[in-house]
């Protein structure tokens, strides 16, 4: 961001800090003004520790001794010494999983262009029969920097899958209202996913940065039953009803307005250990308004609004609080529907001689719905005493809170402590919602040589319910909120 003979600028230092900040390379990264013999002049100093290029990176969600999530990529993410990542890829989830190739050149042709590309077959994880395929393919010239005036993306990406939907470690199931029996009708569907976009974006400001954006959205979605589902009518016709979304073409035009203040500040201890953790304090707000039309190709006319704000502020020496409200709706046929909003709460207290303490509160709901969408809570998303998926409905709450204790070295690694205590529930509306509650004791570990995240191991106990005493391991990769 400085150059040579440029003057001493504090802000373009920081932000060549968060730049280099990148966690595909470095996992420290400091800048310093050093004194020279010329007293109107100025050395800087840059200084690094990059994270081995050349490695296996992985990441996982264990439950109940059982895999719910699996990812790992042969990488190198210094290609010919140029800063590209160029990887052989494979994720699996509870249904299915894929592998392909994944590049990564955020600084194509040495002009700041970012290229992104993956893409690959999807087989069955039980069967490992072949059910689809899936392809991102993402071009864009990012706003690198606070004085860039202009940025622009183009992204084409595809998903041909089977969809599911988990409880615990089985597939969740579906009871037809209309027939005497319980279907246990397995909760899963065909759905073909084409998604292109387009956009431009202009910013303008100093104090508050402000960006103003435009473009296209082309969206598909066809849902469909899966081979082999019962020919019963019935139940053809309630599944579709109830749990397949909308099968439809969007065409549309987004503008969309952004601010939010460039201050940022360094943290220790929140995601990570010992790691400079930079995070932007102040106001941030986000409006996008689509029009999706007929003349443009698309199946329905309608309007939708999507919108967030959110205030960061310092906590003592060393803490932060934050607050996020969001929401979202579709304007169609003289009606809203499909209206989606979401309050969080966050607070990193801080640090005294043991640690720090560490709370969220999420809530969230829909209205309205009509693509059949639906909140589950459980094990991989915020009641760690719980199986995956338990809990489901049109409105979620949950709160987490942690005490982590301070990083503990232990040869080149880092090593902490944490108890936790989670309280959530979803449920058709607040009113009827029970909550439920967990606790337990966690540990993370850090090898900052391999990656700046943390491994994460949680022991839980349900507090209530058939839950009471129940022991949950959970193993995975970053902190748990």
């Amino acid at each position: 961001m400085i150059g040579a003979g440029e003057p001493w600028d504090d802000r373009k230092a920081d932000e060549s800090l968060r730049r280099l900040r990148d966690a595909l390379f470095t996992s420290l990264a400091a800048i310093v003004a050093v004194r020279t013999d010329d007293p109107d002049q100025v050395d800087l100093l840059c200084v690094t520790r990059d994270v081995w290029s050349l490695r296996l990176n992985s990441n996982y969600e264990l439950q109940q001794s059982q895999l719910t999530y699996l990812s790992f990529a042969l990488s190198e993410n210094n290609l010919f010494g140029a800063r590209k990542l160029l990887a052989a890829s494979f994720k699996m989830d509870q249904g299915a999983y894929t592998m392909g190739p994944l590049y990564i050149d955020k600084n194509l042709l040495g002009r700041h262009l970012d290229l992104r590309g993956t893409g690959g077959p999807i087989f069955n994880r039980q069967s490992g029969h072949l059910e689809g395929s899936q392809s991102t393919l993402q071009l864009s010239y990012p706003l690198w920097t606070l004085t860039q005036d202009w940025g622009a993306g183009l992204e084409v990406s595809h998903r041909f899958a089977v969809e599911r939907s988990f409880r615990g470690t089985g597939l969740r199931t579906y009871d037809a209202p209309e027939t005497p029996v319980d279907d246990l009708l397995p909760y899963q569907y065909q759905q073909r996913r084409i998604d292109v976009a387009a956009s431009v974006v202009r910013a303008f400001g100093s104090a508050v940065e402000q960006r103003v954006r435009g473009g296209y959205e082309l969206a598909v979605r066809r849902p469909s039953l899966v081979d082999g589902f019962p020919a019963d009518p019935v139940l053809i016709e309630a599944f579709t009803r109830d749990v397949l979304p909308r099968s439809e073409r969007t065409s549309s035009l987004f503008v969309g307005y952004q601010l939010f203040e460039p201050r940022y500040r360094n943290f220790q201890d929140v995601d990570t250990f010992e790691l400079a953790e930079d995070t932007q304090m102040g106001v941030a707000a986000d409006v996008k308004l689509s029009a999706a039309l007929g003349l443009l190709g698309s199946e329905h006319d309608f309007l939708r609004v999507a919108a967030s704000a959110s205030y960061t502020g310092q906590l003592g020496a060393d803490g932060l609080w934050k607050v996020k409200v969001a929401g979202s709706t579709r304007l169609e046929g003289g009606e809203a529907v499909d209206d989606v909003a979401e309050v969080n709460l966050r607070l990193v207290a801080p640090t005294f001689e043991v640690g720090r303490v560490v709370s969220q509160l999420r809530v969230a709901g829909l209205f309205r719905d009509r693509q059949n969408q639906f909140y589950t809570l459980g094990g991989d998303n915020g009641l760690r005493g719980y199986p995956v998926g338990e809990l489901s409905g049109d409105r979620v709450a949950v709160w987490n809170t942690e005490l982590r204790t301070h990083a503990v070295p232990v040869w080149f690694m880092r090593w902490g402590l944490l108890a936790f205590y989670d309280v959530g529930g979803a449920d058709a509306s607040l009113r009827t919602m029970q909550l439920h509650h967990d606790a337990g004791l966690g540990l993370r570990i850090l090898t900052p040589q391999f990656n700046p995240e943390v491994y994460r191991f949680d022991f839980a106990f349900g507090l209530d319910g058939d839950r009471r005493g129940e022991f949950r391991f959970i193993g995975g990769y970053t902190q748990a909120f």
